[in-house]
């Protein structure tokens, strides 16, 4: 299923890549998440370009252009790449788990899982066989440089060079946070959000049509879903749409956790998380991470937005990709959005997507029920 690229350690081989992990957010510099008993560079992202991490001799710096520059390491006449290195110059978060000798990454939710030791991975819910095992040495984890196109191969472009990974700037101009000045002066009418005037659910109350599935009240209703589409069922349902956004405004302040498990053992959701449950509520499921939800539904138009609808972004980066889906929140009408994002609140929260950040970093709308 998957070809892989040989990439050689010496020479100029360029290769156009993209990582994301699924969940965007508010600020486009995730928060940092430190869990216990981390090997070093297996948690939070980083907070820009990294200047100064020493790495077998080297520095990670920045080139006349903008590039960064990780160091590769030979290990067992393999080569490999720092995955601290890779994690701060992306800025993705990270999360450990020891007891499973597991490393999980992404924007905000959790696309690419790596097992210490193993050939074997995961991105977006799909194994992948690597060539070479991703490897921890001096409680550092290392990803064989022949595998980076595999893994990521929608986020980032790279290129090989003397001994080393050159990740390319993106040449596009990002507006970093939600309220970053640099957006507040464009005002592009092509960007502008609209709702739909036919939408039967717009206002407050119960929708024309609200005949669908009834409403589960079970605290402990079984929702949750791991990275196995395979028992996903088809999502395009009749339901009350109402009922279902007051249900998840029920959730507001519910805290945000990267790659956390199932809300009744773990009390936090990510942004694909807690889509998943709240349209579990519903008996619609969705798969766990972003990427993977937007594959479900009918594709909307951004001028035409109806109330449920899913809503998917990109995580704006110097070093990342503007195509892939890294966030997604439930449309509420009145342009705004109720998502969970660990910024500026921390938590379940209502966005106003009327903002150049919103515009800007905008992908895609999916209708999975009405």
């Amino acid at each position: 299923m998957w070809n892989k690229l040989k990439i050689p350690a010496i020479g100029s081989v360029i290769v156009v890549l993209a990582i994301s992990t699924a969940c965007g957010k508010d600020n486009a510099s995730p928060r940092s998440v430190t869990p216990s008993q981390s090997p070093t560079g297996m948690t939070g992202p980083g907070n820009s370009v990294p200047k100064s991490m020493s790495q077998a001799g080297k520095e990670i710096i920045a080139l006349a252009n903008n590039d960064a520059v990780l160091p590769m390491k030979q290990i067992g006449n393999v080569n490999y790449v720092s995955a601290q290195d890779l994690i701060r110059t992306l800025k993705f978060q990270s999360e450990w788990e020891d007891s499973e000798g597991k490393l999980i990454l992404g924007d905000n939710d959790a696309n690419f899982e790596l097992i210490m030791n193993s050939n074997k991975a995961m991105k977006d819910g799909a194994d992948i066989q690597l060539s070479q095992p991703v490897v921890k040495e001096g409680g550092t984890a290392y990803l064989p440089v022949s595998d980076l196109a595999d893994l990521f191969q929608d986020d980032m472009s790279y290129e090989v060079r003397k001994g080393d990974v050159i990740v390319h700037a993106s040449p596009v101009a990002i507006i970093e946070h939600e309220d970053d000045p640099a957006g507040a002066n464009d005002n592009s009418p092509e960007l502008n959000f609209g709702d739909d005037p036919t939408d039967p659910f717009k206002g407050n109350g119960a929708g024309a049509n609200p005949a669908g599935m009834p409403i589960q009240t079970q605290h402990d209703l079984q929702v949750w879903s791991p990275n196995d589409q395979n028992d996903v069922m088809p999502v395009l349902k009749n339901i009350d749409i109402n009922a279902l956004i007051n249900k998840g405004e029920n959730y507001m302040g519910v805290k945000y956790k990267f790659g956390t498990g199932p809300y009744p053992q773990t009390g936090r959701f990510d942004c694909s998380t807690f889509t998943q449950y709240i349209f579990g509520k519903y008996n619609i499921k969705l798969p766990r991470v972003a990427r993977q939800q937007g594959t479900k539904g009918n594709l909307v138009s951004r001028k035409s937005l109806r109330k449920g609808d899913l809503m998917f972004f990109y995580v704006p980066g110097r070093f990342k990709s503007n195509k892939t889906v890294g966030h997604v929140g439930i449309y509420i009408g009145n342009m705004k959005m109720l998502h969970a994002s660990p910024e500026p609140k921390n938590g379940v929260q209502i966005s106003n997507i009327d903002k150049a950040y919103w515009k800007k970093t905008f992908l895609k709308a999916k209708r999975i029920a009405y």
